[in-house]
């Protein structure tokens, strides 16, 4: 019934010609095997599947991504689904999960809810092994594309697959799930959406990267420059029309063209090499209307209007994602009366922060998923 319910759905936009983005049909493109190398253990049966999605926030496109099915039978009702948001792995196709498998920091994690018995839902985001380049850190469209994974899944495993899930992610992914458990439920309303874990996830981002200029001095945040990088190549790519190169130095230009095409390991081996700062990117500043108005739309996290409960992580010894942005956001949350949790890590870095909060994790996702 949930399948045909999805299709029916699909059916009624075409026949009736509707236009809005967010009631473009979730469909299932197409389903192949995965290459036993990229899946993780603890799987019974996996699938690499391409999907509708939205492409930015304001277009659609499409995404692949890995479906994963824990071990042995499932439970009465099925199994209940995580939707996993990856973090930063680059925009370009080889960096897929669903193409390279997961990298160290997320493995690990992906392995423990599939042990626990969840199914995972794991989507690439559009660009990153399908057409173009990836809208990097555009919220709406990596909640689109962590939420219609979990129609997809149902579309194949819909028999072993409860209805009830949860999404989750790292940094990238983090702000992703923030998105995600915003429209999970107006989004997918044919499913039972529980919550959500966001872990090191970047906020506030649309007040700092219009800041971003010739005149930035250089930051002793890690990464901070591949960040810009991704977020440079996807607004190239993706909305030609604010024409970014104008603002780009022949440099910033030129490290944008090769983010299109590498990994970020490989792009941050290549900036230890040859130290560049933010400012070093630019020939003009940002600050304009144009592209406040751009990064609100792309990236200014919601604060309200959550109706599952969130739980966020970060760690005071994360350099890579300040832990003020999470305070405020933790402030604003709850001063419009958001159901948030905090878990504030003392001594784990960034990509620590993924494992080290893993048990408490665990513990959430058994409470809001379990059956009513």
């Amino acid at each position: 019934m949930r399948v045909l319910g999805v299709a029916l759905m699909a059916i009624l936009v075409v026949l009736t010609g509707a236009t809005e983005v967010s009631a473009q049909p979730r469909i299932l493109l197409s389903q192949e095997e995965l290459p036993p190398a990229v899946v993780p253990s603890h799987v019974g049966e996996s699938v690499r599947v391409r999907y509708s999605t939205l492409r930015t926030a304001t277009a659609t496109g499409e995404s692949t991504g890995s479906i994963f099915l824990p071990r042995g039978e499932p439970p009465d009702g099925g199994w209940p689904v995580v939707a996993y948001a990856h973090g930063t792995v680059g925009v370009a196709d080889q960096c897929a999960p669903s193409v390279a498998g997961f990298n160290y920091v997320e493995l690990p994690a992906v392995e423990q809810w599939l042990a626990a018995g969840y199914a995972v839902a794991a989507t690439d985001y559009a660009g990153i092994g399908t057409q173009g380049v990836n809208a990097y850190l555009d919220g709406p469209a990596a909640a689109a594309n962590a939420v219609d994974i979990v129609l997809a899944a149902h579309e194949v495993y819909g028999e072993v697959l409860a209805d009830r899930w949860i999404v989750t992610g790292l940094s990238q992914g983090g702000q992703a799930a923030y998105f995600a458990a915003h429209e999970a439920t107006t989004r997918a309303p044919a499913l039972d959406f529980r919550g959500a874990v966001a872990v090191a996830a970047p906020t506030h981002l649309e007040q700092l990267f219009p800041a971003a200029g010739p005149a930035v001095p250089a930051l002793p945040t890690s990464g901070i420059v591949n960040y810009a990088l991704l977020t440079l190549a996807g607004i190239d790519d993706q909305r030609p029309e604010v024409g970014i190169r104008r603002y780009l130095s022949p440099k910033g230009i030129e490290l944008m063209e090769l983010a299109k095409v590498t990994c970020s390991r490989e792009i941050g081996r290549y900036l230890l090499v040859h130290p560049t700062s933010v400012g070093d990117l630019f020939a003009a500043p940002l600050w304009t209307e144009q592209f406040r108005d751009l990064f609100r739309e792309m990236q200014q996290v919601p604060v309200d209007g959550f109706d599952r409960p969130l739980r966020v992580v970060h760690s005071l010894s994360d350099r890579s994602v300040p832990i003020p942005l999470t305070w405020a956001q933790l402030a604003e949350m709850r001063q419009h009366g958001v159901d948030a949790e905090y878990q504030q890590l003392t001594g784990e870095d960034h990509r620590e922060s993924l494992m080290a909060s893993m048990p408490e994790s665990l513990e959430f996702a058994a409470r809001v998923l379990s059956p009513r």
